[in-house]
């Protein structure tokens, strides 16, 4: 017989099966008329235009790679900005964009929906198509995307009968479908516009999928969560709006939520949706990795990541993924969010300047060639330009600058970052007929390549593509040695346990690239052995020629490997040699020696038989390779398909048609056969390769015995930069502009008013009982979730008559003890009594950032001074006779509290509701009188504007009242309460398309609100957030001419005397680091203040472009 252990045993299991069993019953729904095979994408009908196999999404019929970058349209508060950022998402050798579409943005109060001016998302579709990015629309209902309640309204928010994402609590959902009504709603409205702009329309669309929920895990650590009624109500109601597209998810990590059966008609309980997706971020900042939220970091370090991190999170990612079975093995692997930076915090005490560093300017090319390597055709990175929380659409989690220490940071530049992602984007693009369809090579099997340091070979794959010798061979170096050299060997293996060559590799510590083997070019007699440098451009000559373009090692020769009959045609200056391997005669090394400026080989047939195509290689250091950019036609129409097939060898081999180094960045319009170049001013010229027939004519000579440095026969010319009278002029007045204002920008005077309390229109505020301390509602109940809340407390004191030389006379009579969300500055009888924060990044403490916040703990005690107390009798109202017994005294309270916004709600929490503003307060004291005490509120009802974002939270913030000259600078003085300020200054020049963007930087204790032309920018918090510098959108800055309008509110508790917390308010050019040096290292980290010792070693200097046109029409 089993013991009573035992018995307990099979006891308690059983138990947890039959609650699992009941778990997923439960989540499964009630919804009976809706089933996977309703909502499936119709590949019958749009197949020929749409297709997907395990390897890729095939459009047109051409397997193609999805490599996208995020774009939150309404972080731009400047429509006008779309398009440059957009085209610098193309330069950067993007395909796509993802689109989080904002409901709440959209829809200020209930029943309103606007898609006019900067919600104008139809024109915001037209300019994808005309550029030639495909979208992955992320319509929601939610988003998360670290903005006030996920996305959703203000006014669903407030409704609190109703269960927002149909969670009743943390951990817990239950179907609502008074919430799936209003979900509904929303996507009748905005689903319509988006359907005009799919592929599948036939007309040129640019919509390729579309995103159903986010984040929504069917299953957490097998925790059944994610409500198929939810999911079967949202695909349906997609469908019904005329989405043709396929749907696909986005597990917050892989755990295989939602995947269509193998047999979806028999399995009628289980929802699933086209396409798996999952995101991946990998390397947090010590102050978000997951237990910082638990235990407090210390907010001013940031250690360095481990590569052991990227090693288990990605390494066996394919494995995982193919391991969800059923439809996943007949989907290509799907990131719809790939890690492209990190947000940052209040209370953090480093900037996304230092998170840029903490990443390093590879570690976006480390995501890609990893994610690659385990098989992933199909990625956004979140986020490519993070842009702006102008207003208060930004979460509790975030401040104003949405930075992301992206590729492209915020005030426009493109960074080193995005340079080096560009360029392992650009190996893909040249070679994606090979990247589309690869198969992973078992490690007992690969055995071609090997490295003479351990942990620089992450993965090979062989692709469906072959040649002389069977399929090329993909092998993803990675440089994780422990060592950290940036120097080794690969040998390369033509038979097991037989080395062919040793070739000299130069890789940085934790970067990567692709090594291409076993290649047979368009001449068959040219057959790659293996390249140890990046290849980043393959292209076709009219002649049939093969032409790539590939590194320069940074230290230590570049060397590929080659087999067949081969010779040098030709070969630029410098020792290039072309040896037979020591180890195999069969094998040729093609070495270029260490230190080579630009250069190039041609390399033809040996044999004299019939004339071959050659291979023409270009070969450019790591400074030129940081200017390089490709343009490949992705017309979203059955007719570039048919073009490319009808290249005949080339086949489906991509060729790009413009190719140029040289400049900060070209972007080439083919509509109008023009080139536009952005430079900055010590660029000169710029080089332009073109393999457009019309542009064939123009070809490089080789008339005299000096061999080009790029090569005989090549088309190819320079065109000089600002060379014409206009832009030289142009250069010269824009740099003595930035030199005469590099300090700040000239105001032309200050104007000031306070805010006046008693105009405010007040509420009552009542408690939930005599006896309570606790306020009946909170910020969202009056829908003032838009910056600050205003409250008002009155009480009375008997006055206790003591003399001045009691000793009794100083201390604080009366304390006012509050519990609010999140930073509070208090006045007495209009003195200034101190502030105080309740904010937290950590879970379960008072001010959570996100999660469960534990409202009845965080209060704070206000001692009143007696002079807070004395300054009543210089505000008591004579004119009501009675109103107070002799010898009472009436005071009041004014809290001016801002919010840091609602919560996100992100996975299994339940925060949106999280209170802000005041929660509860008692005022105490001995001379009190008793039930004298009173509250009111006063805000603006977000609902009722047109932007339910964009308000300080001040009911007068737009009052042309009070306003008086002063020849004052903004200063602080506490017992002034809120004060206004505003100036006017000229804008940058307008005369020709120069780039100067603008920074307002601020510095001081206290609290800021930043308008600019009427548009709230920033917030800031003196050392309670990061950020001083604040940048000022291009588009909504006046150029020169025309004057701009600074308007700052601003408080504090901490008054300015003398050089004593000084406010320092300045505007000017982005000062930059590494602006005068390679541009492949650019951070664009901000350079202010900096001493001349450290702008030399830094390179310090202003950013700014000047852009030209040119016509290459021959």
């Amino acid at each position: 017989m089993p013991g009573p252990i035992s018995a307990a045993l099979v006891l308690t299991l059983g138990l947890a099966l039959s609650i699992h069993q009941y778990l997923e019953h439960r989540v499964q729904g009630t919804l009976t008329d809706i089933h996977t095979c309703d909502t499936l994408y119709d590949k019958k009908k749009y197949g020929h235009i749409l297709d997907y196999n395990r390897h890729s999404l095939i459009l047109h019929g051409q397997p193609t790679l999805i490599i996208s970058g995020e774009f939150h349209y309404w972080r731009l508060p400047d429509k006008s900005r779309w398009r440059p950022i957009l085209e610098q998402y193309r330069s950067a050798g993007l395909n796509c964009i993802r689109i989080y579409f904002h409901w709440g943005f959209h829809s200020p109060s209930e029943g309103k929906y606007l898609f006019n001016g900067n919600r104008d998302i139809d024109y915001l579709l037209q300019l994808c198509q005309e550029i030639g990015l495909y979208v992955l629309a992320a319509p929601g209902p939610y988003i998360c995307a670290e903005t006030q309640a996920g996305g959703f309204p203000i006014w669903l928010a407030a409704k609190r009968e109703i269960r927002l994402r149909h969670m009743k609590t943390n951990l817990w959902k239950e179907y609502d479908p008074e919430f799936m009504k209003y979900c509904v709603q929303y996507f009748e409205n905005i689903l319509p516009i988006l359907a005009k702009h799919q592929i599948t329309n036939g007309d040129g669309g640019c919509i390729i999928g579309l995103q159903i929920e986010n984040e929504s895990f069917q299953h957490i650590f097998g925790y059944p969560i994610g409500l198929h009624d939810d999911m079967k109500v949202l695909a349906k109601s997609a469908r019904d709006c005329g989405i043709t597209v396929p749907f696909f998810t986005n597990d917050g990590f892989e755990q295989g939520s939602f995947i269509v059966k193998d047999d979806p008609k028999r399995k009628k309980k289980d929802f699933g949706i086209d396409l798996y997706g999952f995101d991946k971020y990998v390397v947090f900042t010590p102050n978000s990795e997951p237990t910082s939220w638990l235990v407090s970091r210390d907010p001013s370090h940031l250690d360095e990541w481990s590569p052991s991190t990227v090693m288990s999170e990605l390494d066996k990612m394919e494995k995982k993924v193919r391991s969800f079975g059923h439809a996943n093995h007949q989907t290509p692997i799907f990131i719809p969010e790939l890690q492209g930076g990190w947000f940052n915090h209040y209370g953090i005490q480093y900037t996304y300047d230092a998170i840029y560093r903490f990443y390093g300017d590879q570690y976006t090319r480390l995501m890609l060639d990893t994610v690659v390597s385990q098989g992933c055709t199909m990625l956004n990175f979140y986020m490519f330009y993070g842009g702006t929380n102008w207003g208060t659409i930004g979460d509790s989690d975030v401040y104003t600058s949405y930075d992301y220490s992206a590729c492209i940071r915020e005030y426009g530049l493109m960074s080193g970052r995005l340079r080096k992602l560009r360029q392992g984007i650009l190996f893909l693009q040249s070679f994606s007929d090979i990247m589309v369809r690869t198969d992973a090579v078992e490690p007992s099997k690969a055995v071609s390549v090997q490295s003479s340091l351990e942990n620089t070979i992450c993965q090979r794959r062989r692709s469906h593509v072959t040649g002389n010798n069977g399929p090329v061979e993909l092998t993803f170096i990675r440089n994780f040695s422990s060592q950290k050299l940036d120097q080794f060997e690969l040998r390369t293996l033509l038979t097991p346990g037989r080395v062919a060559a040793r070739l000299s590799c130069s890789l940085a510590y934790k970067s990567s690239f692709v090594a291409l083997g076993n290649y047979t070019t368009l001449n068959s007699d040219i057959h790659l052995v293996l390249s140890a440098t990046p290849i980043l451009i393959r292209g076709f000559s009219n002649d049939d020629s093969e032409i790539w373009i590939a590194a320069l090692a940074t230290s230590g020769p570049t060397e590929m490997a080659f087999s067949g009959r081969i010779s040098f045609k030709e070969a630029g200056v410098g020792g290039i040699h072309l040896r037979e391997s020591p180890e195999d005669a069969s094998v040729k090394v093609l070495s270029v020696p260490e230190g080579s400026k630009n250069t190039h080989v041609i390399l033809a047939s040996a044999a004299n038989d019939l004339p071959k195509p050659s291979l023409h290689i270009i070969f450019l250091d790591t400074i030129t390779l940081s200017t390089l950019y490709c343009y490949y036609d992705n017309r979203h129409s059955a007719i570039a398909s048919e073009e490319q097939k009808s290249q005949s060898v080339k086949s489906t081999a991509p060729s790009p048609r413009i190719v140029t180094w040289g400049s900060y960045n070209s972007r080439y319009n083919p509509d109008q056969d023009t080139l536009i170049v952005e430079s900055t001013m010590s660029q000169k010229e710029l080089s332009v390769l073109s393999f457009d027939k019309i542009h064939a004519q123009i070809t490089s000579s080789n008339n005299n015995s000096k061999i080009p440095i790029y090569g005989s026969n090549l088309p190819y010319q320079v065109l000089s930069l600002k060379s014409n009278q206009e832009a030289s002029h142009a250069q010269q007045s824009t740099a003595l502009w930035i030199d005469r204002n590099r300090q700040g920008i000239p105001f032309t005077g200050w104007e000031t008013r306070v805010t006046d309390f008693n105009s405010y229109d007040w509420k009552e505020c009542p408690k939930e009982s005599p006896n309570s301390d606790v306020f009946e509602k909170v910020n969202l109940d009056f829908k003032f979730t838009s910056g600050h809340i205003i409250y008002r407390g009155k009480f009375k004191t008997r006055d206790s008559s003591l003399e001045e030389t009691s000793p009794l006379r100083n201390k604080n009579l009366v304390s006012i003890k509050t519990n609010m969300r999140n930073r509070a500055i208090v006045f007495v009888n209009g003195v200034c009594i101190g502030s105080h924060m309740t904010y937290s990044r950590q879970l379960f403490s008072p001010g959570a950032k996100a999660g469960y916040d534990p409202v009845s703990f965080g209060s704070h005690t206000f001692m009143v001074p007696r002079e807070a107390l004395e300054a009543a009798s210089t505000r008591r109202d004579t004119g009501a006779p009675g109103s107070l017994k002799d010898g009472d005294q009436e005071h009041e309270v004014i809290l001016v509290i801002d919010s840091f916004g609602l919560s996100r709600q992100p996975f299994v929490a339940d925060d949106i509701r999280n209170p802000r503003g005041l929660l509860s307060a008692r005022i105490y004291g001995k001379d009190l009188v008793k039930g004298s005490e009173s509250w009111h509120v006063a805000g603006v009802d977000v609902t009722k504007l047109d932007m339910a974002y964009e308000s300080t939270g001040f009911p007068d913030e737009h009052s042309q009242q009070g306003w008086v000259a002063t020849t004052e600078k903004p200063r602080v003085v506490p017992d002034n309460g809120v004060t206004w300020w505003r100036t006017r200054f000229e804008g940058p020049p307008s005369r020709v398309k120069v780039n100067i963007p603008l920074c307002c930087r601020i510095e001081g204790e206290f609290s800021a609100m930043i308008i600019l032309n009427d548009v709230l920018v920033g917030r800031y918090f003196g050392s309670d957030s990061p950020q001083h510098d604040f940048y000022l959108m291009d588009g909504l800055v006046r150029k020169e001419g025309q004057l701009n309008e600074l308007k700052v509110m601003m408080y504090g508790s901490k008054e300015t005397i003398g050089d004593i917390n000084q406010v320092h308010l300045r505007i000017l050019p982005w000062i930059v680091e590494d602006a005068q040096g390679d541009l492949g290292q650019w951070s664009g980290n901000a350079a202010f203040g900096v001493d001349s010792v450290q702008e030399k070693d830094l390179q310090v200097g202003p950013f700014w472009t000047l852009e030209e046109t040119f016509s290459l029409k021959v």
